[in-house]
């Protein structure tokens, strides 16, 4: 593993950086439901707030991100981040001081509103920081740091909030500005190319990679969701849904270690294996045993950062350098998405539902994998064949001009 002294240091600092991003995010659930009881006395108005705080996200990523097209993208993640730390700091202080939960509310906008697009940011400065040889394993370690964010953050956010939820706010808002302390700066802008070359980034397969992120993020999102409602349902205590979700993250874990160790690109092949997988586990979660359901979240974790690994590969591949962190951004929309269509499932249906929903869905994105090649190589093909009947008519229109000139 020689990666070399200052690529080395680099990557660490890049993988450290995407692991602590998404501490606002992980600690808002908890933090949240606090500040909403001091201010209104009712703790599920949080849900309001963090509701509204990644509406925005959604909102904001795509059109965020266009205002730093063609320019250094670290600097212009760092400004991101300042904008998000200023927010969060305000609903720190909206808590403290007792403002109206609108004040409140309008603050988690703020802070939402940017978070799409930094993260879009954030992982376009890995193509500056990271040796291209190593991106996998570095993927792989910022899989990890992330997953870690999520299991330690809302913990610590528990901890803070009951001495003060405003401090716990204040905690979070600054581990979410960490990245962009750490973060080291290089050379990351582009030239602007032309706007042809821009509208032909979005090719059908980098629509099929979005939307398989979706798919795998509702899949996922299923399970956490859910996990109360699964327990329940072995009639279990609620809190034991922590089974599920601990499970789950356990394995995805261990997933980003093995995508670490071994630092290789996936084939066509081992994708539809991890989908297959995914699947599998999830109907072995529907059956009526603790056991099995216990094996399906540990199938569906192992395999989950693998995929969001590729996913990512294959976008910074497919487009244009000048639009990775669009597209970058539209993959954190595609996966809130899978979030937010999953919770909605749950919310109007029953986790039996919405799980047989996901392999269904999951289903439909292995499909379109594998005949991926066939329709695009098709379309390759039919591109090869116009381009030669072109290139066979140049001489002809180039010899009739040269006869018109001699004509006159």
């Amino acid at each position: 593993m020689n990666w070399g002294g200052l690529q080395s240091h680099q990557t660490i600092r890049w993988a450290v950086a995407y692991g602590l991003f998404g501490a606002p995010r992980s600690g808002a659930s908890i933090a949240f439901a606090l500040a909403a009881l001091s201010i209104t006395g009712n703790p599920a108005s949080g849900a309001t707030a963090l509701a509204a705080m990644t509406a925005a996200q959604l909102v904001g990523a795509l059109p965020i991100a266009r205002l730093g097209r063609g320019a250094n993208s670290i600097a212009f993640f760092k400004a991101l981040i300042f904008i998000r730390t200023v927010a969060l700091f305000a609903c720190a202080t909206a808590c403290g001081v007792g403002a109206p939960y609108a004040v409140f509310i309008a603050s988690a906008v703020a802070a939402g509103l940017v978070q799409g697009a930094a993260f879009g940011y954030l992982r376009d400065s890995a193509n500056y920081l990271v040796v291209q040889s190593q991106m996998t394993r570095a993927l792989a370690l910022a899989a990890f740091a992330s997953d870690l964010t999520f299991l330690v953050t809302p913990i610590l956010a528990a901890s803070l909030g009951s001495v003060s939820a405003s401090f716990s706010i204040a905690v979070i808002a600054i581990l979410g500005a960490v990245p962009a302390m750490i973060l080291p700066s290089a050379r990351g802008n582009v030239e602007p190319q032309a706007v042809e070359t821009r509208t032909r980034s979005l090719t059908p397969e980098v629509l099929l990679w979005l939307g398989c992120a979706c798919a795998s993020s509702a899949a996922i999102s299923g399970i956490e969701v859910g996990a109360v409602s699964l327990a329940m349902g072995f009639d279990l205590q609620a809190g034991y849904g922590a089974i599920f979700t601990g499970t789950l993250c356990a394995a995805s874990l261990v997933g980003s270690v093995g995508n670490g160790l071994l630092n290789k690109a996936y084939s066509k092949q081992h994708v539809a294996a991890m989908f297959l997988s995914i699947i599998i586990g999830m109907a072995l979660i529907l059956q009526n045993s603790f056991g099995l359901s216990i094996l399906g979240c540990a199938l569906v974790g192992i395999c989950a950062p693998s995929l969001g690994i590729h996913y990512s590969l294959q976008l910074n591949r497919l487009v244009t350098p000048e639009m990775r962190a669009e597209v970058f951004s539209v993959l954190k929309i595609s996966t809130s998405l899978g979030t937010i269509l999953a919770s909605a499932t749950l919310g109007w249906t029953s986790v039996t539902f919405a799980l047989t929903a996901s392999i269904w869905i999951l289903a439909c994105a292995l499909a379109a994998i594998l005949s991926k090649d066939f329709i695009i190589g098709r379309r390759l093909s039919e591109t090869r064949l116009s381009g030669g009947a072109e290139l066979a008519t140049a001489p002809a229109l180039t010899a009739g001009r040269r006869s018109e000139r001699n004509d006159r």
